[in-house]
């Protein structure tokens, strides 16, 4: 009986210390993905900085600085961009905790600001490019994630296609944010995902790529 005990206690310490240990380790691989996600988001916290400076200059520019300043509105539209994407990857790979959460709403308004100084550019230098904001909804089920990736890879695609000649932005329209709420409203966005076009027109849901085109010739 003794020797059958400590077999029995010795095989439950060992099942109780390797369930132990892999709880340790799914909690610090967690934990590490979360960190990275936080990191990556804090990363634009100095781009919110430069965005606001930018908008005061736009506002006092001439139409003398227009080119410069478009570039530099694309460059950092396309950076974000990329950074939006890397994000994502991370972010899909992990439940969305209240510190994600509220770093994802930071970086969302970000691009609601980059949207912004692209209006007042392009009302500035008298319309010289296209932009493209893609609202999609963060909470989501199994149809609607179908139709917020066709509908990425269509702009994705387009943007590739026509480069410079549009700048798109993907945003978040389902965080309680009053600024994107405000500019939803304003555009009568009442369906997610949506596009909004130029500040003009909106297409609710997926759609062929020809119905965006015919509004970026």
């Amino acid at each position: 009986m003794n020797s059958k005990y400590r077999v029995f206690l010795e095989t439950l310490i060992l099942t109780l210390l390797i369930l132990f240990l892999g709880f340790l380790l799914g909690m610090y691989i967690e934990s590490s993905r979360t960190g990275k996600i936080i990191a990556d988001y804090k990363n634009f916290e100095i781009g919110v900085l430069d965005l606001k400076l930018q908008n005061y200059y736009y506002q006092i520019m001439n139409k003398a600085s227009c080119d410069v300043a478009i570039e530099q509105n694309f460059i950092f539209a396309d950076k974000l961009y990329e950074e939006g994407l890397t994000i994502e990857k991370y972010e899909q790979g992990n439940k969305l905790t209240d510190d994600i959460l509220l770093e994802k709403k930071r970086y969302v308004l970000l691009k609601t600001e980059l949207w912004l100084n692209s209006i007042l550019l392009k009302e500035k230098c008298k319309n010289p490019f296209h932009t493209v904001v893609y609202v999609y909804a963060q909470e989501s089920n199994v149809l609607k994630d179908a139709e917020q990736r066709a509908i990425s890879a269509t702009l994705e695609g387009i943007k590739e296609e026509q480069g410079n000649k549009i700048v798109l932005i993907p945003i978040a329209g389902d965080l309680g944010l009053d600024a994107v709420s405000m500019q939803l409203k304003i555009y009568n966005v009442t369906y997610l995902p949506s596009v909004i076009i130029d500040e003009k027109y909106v297409i609710e849901g997926f759609a062929p790529e020809a119905d965006f085109k015919k509004y970026l010739n």
